[in-house]
């Protein structure tokens, strides 16, 4: 078959014609009510007129109605779906918020005058083609006027078969310029619009605040138990055998810290396969504190801890994350001092919490800790926290103190101390 043939054809084969002709006809449907309420005015004029009484009584109920009709919450949902179904038009969800605004029921009014408009025309040519190619094609045979008939009519049957085919063909290419109309007129407005802008960019915003806590996580957590394990197997590596009691205690530290990093990892994935969303399980906080110290003391380091104040009534929010800063900072002692001596101080009162880790620097530790992921994360914390922190160098020891306010103290925007 010839292409522009086929391109013909191809419309009477297609349902989404037939579906986009139902929506036109219904714009028609619509249009019945508003004609009929003009010709009962017509005619009333054309029979001696009405008296003004009547005609208030008449023209404002019709006139509420008829506009009223279009303006109730709801038609331009109703108007959506029918443009979905019908005109297989992609329409965006609207706001719920604000889909049945005065600017949307606008958009809606106008929609529906575009429909009756386009439907109404529709059924005038339908109408009018139809029993014309009824004609045609029995106008060799029959006498109809004004068709001629016998031999002067043996085009017009082709004719009559042409003009459905044209028909459809314009009924097609009318639903699709809806179609491509819809999403423009029924669609979210401009206010809509800016409204899911901005909510996608504060979801982008929070999957990313979501993607940098778990990173943080997962650098605390699985990178302190990879710190502790590589010195706690090089040192029992080293007194294999000379020491068995020592390398019994290194092997069963590196399997309780392999078993917590792995509680740590699978934590870490659920969220991440829930979308951010998962059930936590409980995590550290400053009443495990004794834990993670005796963990450090058991890879070499000399870890001395001074504890003042209500640790337990720390919120557990605050709790946390004092834990993991500590962790932190033992971590980095370990990985760029060694096994040196480190001192632990942790202070609670009514209305902050106060940690301090210091040991002595190891060579070129102060460079290897300045641009550490270690220290941003823990002043990506302090500062979620609104509360302060110095890293750096101090005489000749590495000095780690954080001052984190507890929420019932009133806690007042942070500020980042500088290191020295």
């Amino acid at each position: 078959m010839p292409g522009p043939l086929r391109n013909l054809l191809a419309p009477l084969r297609a349902g989404l014609t037939y579906r986009r002709y139902v929506h036109l006809l219904l714009g028609a449907v619509l249009l019945l009510p508003y004609l009929a309420l003009v010709a009962l005015f017509v005619q009333s004029l054309n029979q001696g007129g009405l008296d003004p009484l009547a005609f208030v009584l008449l023209v404002v109920p019709a006139t509420a109605a008829a506009v009223g009709v279009v303006l109730v919450p709801g038609v331009r949902a109703l108007e959506i779906t029918a443009a979905r179904a019908l005109l297989d038009a992609d329409i965006p969800e609207p706001d719920p918020a604000t889909a049945d605004s005065w600017p949307a029921r606008r958009r809606a009014l106008l929609w529906l005058l575009l429909n009756l408009a386009v439907g109404g025309l529709t059924a005038l040519v339908t109408l009018a083609v139809l029993p014309t190619a009824i004609g045609f094609l029995f106008a060799p045979w029959l006498v109809l006027r004004p068709f001629p008939t016998g031999a002067y009519a043996a085009w017009m049957p082709v004719v009559g078969l042409l003009l459905p085919v044209i028909l459809l063909n314009a009924v097609s290419a009318g639903g699709a310029a809806l179609a491509r109309l819809a999403p423009r007129v029924l669609g979210p407005t401009p206010t809509e619009r800016l409204a899911a802008e901005l909510e996608r960019a504060h979801n982008a915003e929070r999957a990313l605040a979501e993607r940098n806590r778990l990173a943080r996580e997962l650098h605390d957590s699985v990178g302190h138990a990879l710190t502790v394990t590589t010195l706690q197997a090089g040192a029992a590596a080293r007194v294999l055998d000379t020491d068995p009691a020592f390398v019994a205690r290194a092997l069963d530290a590196i399997a309780e810290v392999g078993r917590a990093a792995l509680e740590d990892l699978d934590h870490v994935l659920g969220l991440l396969r829930d979308g951010g969303e998962g059930t936590r399980g409980p995590q550290p906080g400053l009443a495990d504190l004794d834990v993670l110290l005796d963990r450090a003391r058991a890879t070499g380091l000399v870890v001395a801890a001074e504890r003042q104040g209500p640790l337990a009534a720390v919120p557990r929010a605050v709790s946390r994350e004092a834990y993991r800063i500590v962790r932190e900072a033992l971590t980095n002692a370990l990985r760029h001092a060694g096994q040196v001596p480190v001192t632990v101080r942790v202070t609670a009162d009514e209305s902050a919490v106060e940690l301090e880790v210091t040991n002595p620097l190891g060579a070129g530790g102060a460079r290897a800790r300045a641009g550490g992921r270690g220290l941003a994360g823990m002043r990506e914390r302090v500062s979620v926290l609104r509360g302060e922190l110095a890293a750096g160098p101090a005489g000749g020891d590495w000095r780690v103190a954080a001052r984190l306010p507890l929420p019932m103290a009133g806690s007042r925007p942070g500020t980042e101390m500088m290191s020295p």
